[in-house]
């Protein structure tokens, strides 16, 4: 992932965590998720 798209995905998140709901809760849940299967391996330098 490079850094540009780290940091839309921070923003993103951060946009996110002010909103509730069952909706919000699994979308957090599922970006969660997906950035623990791809491990720590792949970090850009």
């Amino acid at each position: 992932m490079t850094v540009e798209k780290q940091r839309e995905v921070i923003r993103l998140w951060n946009k996110l965590r002010k909103v509730e709901g069952p909706a919000a809760e699994e979308l957090r849940i599922q970006i969660l998720e997906c950035f623990s299967q791809k491990g720590t391996g792949k970090q850009a330098a």
